[in-house]
């Protein structure tokens, strides 16, 4: 069967999309506050020379989510059952990866997506949908 998928389901993708780019605003955001950390750093008696690596390593987690999320929610888009199931692992390592360290605000907007998406994800509307498919 080919067509658009329904409604729930392009909701789905469309979370998991819009999750994709708030980790990549988010994570440029880190990026241009980078000063303000390294003050941070020396305040607190750390290298400062430490922030730049440690952004580093925050950007290739945000990508590599970010990916996740977009190739996934387009195999979702496809109607390929598989997918929901890589999207709910992949979501919970996102989620074990920012709860973890400790709650923010911005983890939570984080936390409110996840939910939203894995919600529309695993509807009835979607089973079917990748079902016919």
């Amino acid at each position: 069967m080919t067509g658009q998928p329904p409604a729930v389901v392009r909701g789905a993708v469309a979370v998991w999309l819009a999750l994709g780019v708030f980790l990549l605003v988010e994570n440029a955001v880190l990026w241009l506050r980078r000063a303000e950390f390294e003050e941070a750093a020396v305040r607190a008696g750390d290298d400062p020379a430490a922030v730049p690596g440690l952004l580093a390593q925050l950007t290739v987690v945000a990508v590599a989510f970010t990916i996740g999320y977009g190739l996934f929610g387009w195999l979702l888009r496809r109607g390929r059952r598989w997918s929901r199931g890589v999207l709910t692992g992949v979501a919970v390592l996102h989620v074990l990866w920012i709860v973890l360290p400790g709650a923010s605000a911005v983890n939570l907007v984080t936390l409110l997506l996840i939910a939203v998406g894995l919600a529309l994800t695993w509807l009835p509307g979607t089973a079917q949908w990748v079902k016919q498919h």
